[in-house]
């Protein structure tokens, strides 16, 4: 089943179970169990379970 990531309109993301997260300085954000996602160079988000999502082309990102 495929996630989405969302853009919330105020600089930060909504996460597939609702919580909004704000991005710092490179795309990043840190989870509320405190574990960091980083943001790659081609833009994808690298989630600490080893999943990348990518780009949707809408300002957000589609995660396996």
């Amino acid at each position: 089943m495929t996630k989405r990531i969302s853009s919330d309109g105020a600089g930060g993301l909504q996460l597939p179970d609702g919580t909004r997260v704000q991005t710092d300085q490179s795309g990043g954000f840190s989870l509320p169990n405190g574990a960091y996602v980083r943001r790659d160079r081609s833009g994808a988000l690298n989630l600490p379970n080893g999943s990348r999502c990518v780009p949707d082309n809408q300002g957000g990102y589609v995660c396996p």
